[in-house]
């Protein structure tokens, strides 16, 4: 299932070249890796559907308090947890990734179950935060 994913996405990310347009439309994730993917903005039932494509664990990067989040991420956790998929809050600003937070995402990248999907507003910064760490060398690939 994720290997349909994969060309599904890799085929929407070809189309797409702004990432708002990718968060305001709802549309499929991108993988960054065998093992990541990433998402924007989801509601629960595209939440729903992406975790039945097979994803063991789950990184939201987007605060709860973001000016137009409409999702929480208990509410993602709840979802999640009917599937039998972790969930790990790793709250970033946009446009502020630390070194500190780069550090935060390669442990979990390395110690959790994969596939991973991360979200945020549009995947944007959760793209550059995996970016940030397997350019630095810090990924178990």
């Amino acid at each position: 299932m994720i290997k349909q994913l994969t060309s599904a996405c890799l085929l929407c990310g070809c189309l797409l070249s702004h990432s708002s347009v990718f968060a305001q439309k709802n549309l499929p994730a991108r993988v960054l890796s065998e093992d990541l993917t990433v998402s924007g903005q989801l509601n629960e039932k595209s939440f729903q559907l992406l975790l039945k494509q097979g994803f063991k664990s789950v990184i939201v990067n987007r605060p709860d308090q973001e000016v137009g989040n409409n999702i929480a991420v208990s509410q993602l956790r709840n979802i999640a947890e009917q599937s039998q998929v972790s969930v790990i809050y790793q709250p970033i600003e946009n446009g502020k990734i630390t070194q500190t937070d780069i550090l935060e995402f390669a442990k979990y990248y390395n110690e959790l179950p994969k596939p991973i999907l991360m979200i945020c507003k549009s995947g944007h910064r959760s793209s550059e935060l995996f970016n940030e760490a397997r350019k630095q060398g810090l990924l178990h690939e």
